[in-house]
């Protein structure tokens, strides 16, 4: 998971990103308003959730937040419990008020429930396959069986299980797990984790295929039968024949 946080005071922006780290909370810290208009000018759907932290006018730039957010949570910190500024954030359409110091799972919990709800999730779980997907942070599981995935590994599954049955570019994965792409070439470093990724939970469901490569557009996470897996080299692209039931 990887959020925003808008703080322009440095020790508690230190503060509130070492906690959310200690849940294994990824955080890029903006100082201003004006950072974080450029980061919403390319795009802010493959954040969890933007903090607006102790900023003057919180209100206004959540109003206009709203508009460029594409319905990734917004969630005003206050120093204190402040009653008419969290009716007040609201109304601009902040999706949260967390007065501060916050307990950082808890605001993780918040994050992942708010997800759910837009996935049109009732569960915190689901089943794809063998698989047993989480959405509250745990990994995967396979018949009670725990599949241990690395700390990026967890976050490249759990984006692609958010958007199962949509193609995903490398572009956007890469943004969801870094929050930006000032590494190159970003797209090694994704088909890494990827190839990682397969084999695990190829290994681990009996060579069931989760994650297509759909050809100059990204990935797809799906069901094994809606699954291509296909193979560079020799002739060129060829599916792998799919395992019978029995296999």
């Amino acid at each position: 998971m990887r959020i925003i946080l808008l703080e322009p005071n440095v020790t508690i922006a230190e503060a509130l990103a070492s906690r959310c780290k200690a849940s294994q909370i990824d955080v890029d810290v903006l100082s201003s308003a004006e950072e974080l208009e450029g980061v919403a000018g390319r795009d802010l759907t493959h954040y969890a959730a933007i903090l607006v932290g102790s900023i003057d006018e919180p209100c206004e730039l959540i109003e206009d937040l709203h508009k460029d957010a594409g319905g990734t949570p917004i969630i005003l910190l206050s120093d204190v419990k402040n009653p008419q500024l969290a009716i007040r954030a609201f109304s601009a359409g902040a999706d949260d008020f967390v007065v501060k110091p916050f307990n950082a799972s808890e605001l993780k919990a918040r994050i992942l429930a708010r997800s759910r709800r837009l996935l049109g999730q009732a569960s915190t779980a689901f089943k794809l396959g063998k698989l047993t997907i989480f959405y509250d942070g745990r990994d995967p599981e396979v018949q009670g069986n725990r599949i241990k995935l690395s700390h990026r590994e967890h976050a490249i599954f759990t984006y692609l299980a958010q958007n199962v049955g949509r193609v995903v570019s490398k572009e956007s994965v890469y943004s969801a797990v870094y929050g930006s792409m000032d590494c190159e070439p970003f797209d090694k470093v994704i088909d890494v984790y990827i190839c990682k990724l397969r084999k695990k939970l190829s290994d681990a469901t009996g060579g069931q295929q989760f994650i297509e490569t759909v050809y100059c557009r990204g990935y797809k996470m799906d069901k094994p039968e809606n699954t291509v897996v296909q193979r560079l080299g020799g002739g060129g692209r060829k599916a792998l024949p799919k395992k019978s039931a029995a296999a």
